[in-house]
């Protein structure tokens, strides 16, 4: 007989850390790092309501044309899936922005993926211009 203890392994949630630089369209200066956010469920699920929460204090003004955008991209830097929501609000021009998206994740999530959380005036695609988080190495 061997004796054994129960173990409840316990992910470590999402961190998210500055983006890398081909994120960030050139002429983007003192662009925020988003680290303060929290996704619900994390680890995320295929197919499932992903809720991310948080906030960013941006070192320029938020203002009407900017959105948040929520971007999942595969190993091979293939964004699978985006959403974005124009982020303005009666208190733009701000620089405080209250981080409150929620979306559906792709039906089908690749096995290793990131996320990139964005705050841009620039609609282009896959470009920051504000405030960016990314967390990398996650997996479905």
């Amino acid at each position: 007989m061997v004796n054994s203890i129960p173990y409840q392994l316990n992910k470590r949630a999402t961190i998210f850390k500055e983006c890398p630089a081909n994120l960030l369209l050139p002429n983007s200066v003192n662009v925020t790092v988003i680290t303060n956010a929290t996704l619900t469920p994390d680890p995320v699920k295929a197919n499932e309501t992903v809720t991310v929460t948080g906030s960013a204090t941006l070192s320029v003004n938020v203002t009407k044309d900017d959105l948040f955008t929520f971007v999942f991209f595969d190993s091979n830097s293939n964004d699978t899936f985006i959403q974005g929501v124009e982020i303005c609000n009666p208190d733009c021009p701000t620089n405080i922005y209250p981080l409150n998206l929620t979306v559906q994740a792709p039906i089908e999530l690749p096995s290793n993926y990131s996320i990139i959380l964005a705050i841009s005036g620039n609609p282009g695609p896959n470009k920051v211009t504000k405030a960016c988080g990314f967390a990398s190495g996650l997996s479905s």
